[in-house]
């Protein structure tokens, strides 16, 4: 076995395998998942108390509008 063969089999070591796929996708359907969700609470939470009186005035409207 030759240096670059030595390098390959070095490096394969550091491949992901088809194994430890369902895992990963998992993790990240996860992380993707919950980040989704924090930023729709944060959506339907409505401006911050601190914004200006016009844009809670126009998110208070929005949502009257919407009711029945």
């Amino acid at each position: 076995m030759n240096g670059i063969e030595k390098q390959a089999a070095f490096y394969r070591g550091y491949l992901i395998d088809d194994r430890s796929l369902a895992p990963l996708a998992t993790a990240l359907g996860t992380i993707v998942g919950l980040s989704l969700l924090v930023h729709l609470a944060g959506a339907l939470a409505g401006p911050p108390p601190g914004a200006p009186i016009a844009e809670r005035v126009a998110h208070a409207s929005s949502l009257a509008a919407r009711s029945p």
